[in-house]
């Protein structure tokens, strides 16, 4: 492989979204698909967290899922009261770009 090629491909990966980041990007999208006039609460974003790691995070070694899946969570904010799922979508979206 030639330097220029092993560039290319590292510059590629280091682009790359991490995989903490692609959960809350589709966490963030899945939420806008909720019910925008009723507030969000812990146990739908809890549920929605869950469905998009399982199927983002599935033919994963455990150890790399379970650490994707972590990052995510703990990136979220704080719901705030009464906050919609629109809203909190968008600083979902807004904390994805830290990771």
């Amino acid at each position: 492989m030639s330097t220029d090629a092993f560039d290319l491909g590292l510059q590629a990966l280091l682009a790359a979204p991490t995989r903490a980041h692609t959960i809350l990007t589709c966490v963030a999208a899945a939420l806008r698909d909720e019910d925008p006039l009723v507030p969000l609460t812990l146990d739908v974003l809890n549920e929605v967290l869950h469905r998009t790691a399982l199927v983002l995070t599935a033919g994963l070694p455990d150890v790399v899922a379970d650490e994707a899946i972590e990052r995510a969570a703990q990136a979220l904010p704080t719901i705030h009261p009464g906050e919609t799922p629109d809203a909190y979508a968008l600083r979902v979206t807004h904390a994805a770009k830290g990771i």
